[in-house]
């Protein structure tokens, strides 16, 4: 699958981004095109392409850090740094405050990543604070509607493969 959805010829780039419908002058274009370039170069794009697609179809969800440099913001994202999909989770804290009629009203939203190198689960909820803004997320689409957590196209798949896995090495041992 990942060799049919992304194919690499020498003289073309594998992936690039039409704007024929998009209503913004040719200047704003090509700066747009320019900067996919760019993201291009920082993911590494020719040579790493196929592996981040693989990492996304299987984990329905792909994580990076976007880097700017603090002193100069004009420069923009001078690196992209792909976060393990395990050690981050979004949060979502809202601040309800009861009016005088009973009403509960919306006082605060904080939203934020939430990053623990060793993994988040729900019995730890620590680790370091990440703002939206510096996370770039791509979700397959799929969502469980009753946990609501990022399937990946591979979710039905992945179970029988893994009980493949151990019944095979169980089989090398017995």
């Amino acid at each position: 699958i990942v060799n049919e959805a992304i194919i690499a010829e020498e003289d073309k780039q594998a992936v690039e981004v039409v704007l024929d419908e998009l209503k913004v002058s040719e200047s704003i274009k090509k700066k747009i095109r320019e900067e996919f370039d760019h993201v291009l170069w920082l993911l590494d794009f020719d040579n790493r392409g196929h592996d981040i697609f693989r990492q996304w179809y299987v984990d329905g969800r792909v994580f990076y850090n976007v880097m700017l440099d603090p002193n100069n913001a004009k420069l923009g994202i001078q690196e992209l740094r792909y976060i393990d999909p395990r050690k981050i989770r979004r949060i979502k804290h809202v601040d309800k405050k009861k009016s005088d009629k009973g009403v509960e009203l919306i006082k605060a939203v904080e939203e934020y990543y939430l990053y623990n190198d060793k993994g988040i689960t729900e019995q730890t909820m620590q680790g370091v604070k990440m703002s939206l803004d510096s996370v770039v997320f791509t979700p397959s689409g799929r969502v469980d509607q009753n946990t609501g957590m990022t399937l990946s196209y591979l979710h039905k798949a992945i179970k029988p493969v893994n009980q493949l896995k151990m019944m095979e090495d169980a089989l090398v041992i017995y």
